[in-house]
């Protein structure tokens, strides 16, 4: 507290400021007494001194200074009589501002030294909250001014009564909309789905549940109703480049609400507190990331229709070439080449078909792989009859070109054996053991167990069995060559290996 203190002592009764006066400096108090005439000189001591505390009564100048007490920003202290305290109580707002009730024999003014040291301690109490409040209310405004998302707030009519400076995104200032209703930054063909005034009065007397509330930017509801994402494109100030995902004129809004009573508006209608947070950005890389996807495919559809295409190339002239020859083992040679390259053609055209580039379904895969060997090698089928036992289930790219060549190879063995019977069947099962593990099972009923199984006149056999034993090691599986009472190969592998031990065959 200041070592001297100013009082305006402005009372009616001059007695009073007699007696006060005397009392001061008997006691030797610290303070500087003015004692004002009139109203102009109580006015031109507040103007051009520094005022620390007024003491007055409700008749000096008529009463006029006591009404004008809330203009001026010190505390008071009324000096009142008996009867006067409603009036007193109207007068007096200031919680650090109090009144003390007169003495005729004017023994109020002993207690009044404590009065004042009381009056000025509350008050130096509240100026010190109000600088703590100040300060946190600066900080506070200084992060919302920071945040790059727009923070707003509105009154019960939708009028923003407050918005930060992140609103220069739109090229607007805040001192321009406030007052303003939140449909100024929306764009014209939004407002009639987000807006509370018509979207509300379409659903009246209708039941949504948390699930159906509508999402509206003037939300007033908490909790599990309260607006979440919802999407609106906001209208800028001005056309910029700035905002990409509409043209030049719109960009898109993440806004979310919460309703908070405010009690300035005490009275009226509940107002909002909202987050609009720019997403264009986001939309706009989600759309280059889908439109690159898209070239993406297209190009590695095209690269399976060329690899189909090349293979098929190769195929054809292998087959012009053949049929130049005479030797029937150089034919026999060739036509196992010419499927083990429609083999791998067919997986690249099952790919260019397929929807995720990646998977191949199985049980078509496997019928369009035996009708195509055995076209190849112009089977009759009077004499070849193949069932076929497949799941329908997905494999992926990487593992469906040795299974293909697999079965090539194991197809081979029996169509090659033709010469040693009228008739026979092929049997090819390729089935899911459970959900990793596959099983190929390829038998022929006609197939006798010679040199173990081979024919050592027909040495594609001998390189045969090792192109198989290396193709199951590539699929990670085993295999089992039974040979009675027919011959059957039984291959077993997993479904789905660690990509970092797979091999790449396109």
């Amino acid at each position: 507290m200041k070592e001297e203190i100013t009082i305006l002592f402005a009372t009616a009764v001059k007695t009073e400021q007699e007696q006060f006066t005397e009392y001061i400096q008997l006691n030797k108090l610290p303070y500087h007494l003015l004692i004002p005439a009139n109203l102009k000189e109580a006015d031109t001591f507040l103007t051009d001194n520094d005022i620390d505390i007024i003491v007055t009564d409700l008749h000096f100048a008529s009463g006029a200074f006591a009404d004008w007490l809330s203009l001026w920003p010190h505390p008071a202290i009324i000096l009142a009589y008996y009867g006067e305290e409603s009036k007193v109580l109207d007068i007096i707002h200031d919680e650090s501002s109090s009144f003390v009730m007169r003495d005729t024999q004017y023994r109020h003014l002993g207690s009044l030294p404590a009065m004042i040291r009381k009056v000025l301690g509350v008050n130096e109490s509240i100026k010190r909250q109000n600088a703590h409040l100040q300060l946190s209310e600066r900080r506070y405004m200084n992060l919302m001014n920071s945040l790059p998302d727009i923070v707003y707030t509105l009154d019960g009519s939708g009028r923003f009564i407050y918005i930060n400076e992140a609103i220069a995104q739109l090229g607007y200032t805040p001192a321009e909309l406030i007052g303003k209703h939140f449909s100024t930054i929306l764009h014209q063909d939004d407002v009639p789905r987000v807006s509370r005034k018509i979207v509300l009065q379409e659903l009246a007397g209708a039941r949504t549940g948390p699930d159906g509330a509508p999402r509206l930017f003037d939300e007033r509801r908490t909790g599990k109703r309260m607006t979440k994402n919802l999407v609106v494109r906001l209208k800028p100030k001005s056309p910029s480049p700035y905002f990409e995902t509409s043209a030049v004129v719109y960009a898109f809004g993440e806004v979310a609400s919460v309703g908070v009573p405010m009690p300035e508006f005490d009275g009226g209608p509940l107002g909002t507190v909202g987050i609009i947070r720019d997403v264009s950005h986001h939309q706009n890389r989600e759309e280059q990331l889908e439109k690159e996807l898209s070239i993406k495919e297209a190009l590695l559809k095209e690269t399976y229709h060329k690899i189909k295409n090349n293979l098929q190339i190769v195929s054809s002239l292998l087959h012009l070439y053949l049929g130049d020859i005479n030797n029937q083992e150089i034919r026999t040679i060739l036509y196992h080449v010419q499927n083990h390259l429609e083999s791998i053609a067919l997986v690249h055209e099952q790919l260019f078909s397929s929807t995720t580039f990646e998977n191949i379904e199985t049980r078509s895969f496997i019928h369009d792989l035996v009708n195509q060997v055995l076209q190849t090698y112009e089977v009759d089928q009077s004499q070849i009859t193949v069932d076929i036992v497949s799941d329908s289930f997905f494999i992926g790219s990487q593992q469906a070109i040795p299974i293909a060549l697999l079965i090539v190879e194991v197809l081979a063995i029996s169509l090659n054996q033709i010469g040693n019977c009228n008739k026979k069947t092929i049997l090819i099962r390729f089935v899911k053991q459970d959900e990793r593990i596959v099983q190929l099972e390829l038998s022929d009923s006609s197939l006798v167990s010679r040199h173990n199984g081979f024919d050592s006149d027909y040495s594609i056999h001998t390189k045969g069995r090792t192109i198989i034993e290396a193709l199951c090691q590539q699929l990670r599986g085993t295999y089992i060559w039974q040979q009675d009472p027919i011959s059957t190969f039984l291959f077993t592998f997993p479904l789905v290996f660690d990509n970092s031990e797979k091999n790449s065959y396109a």
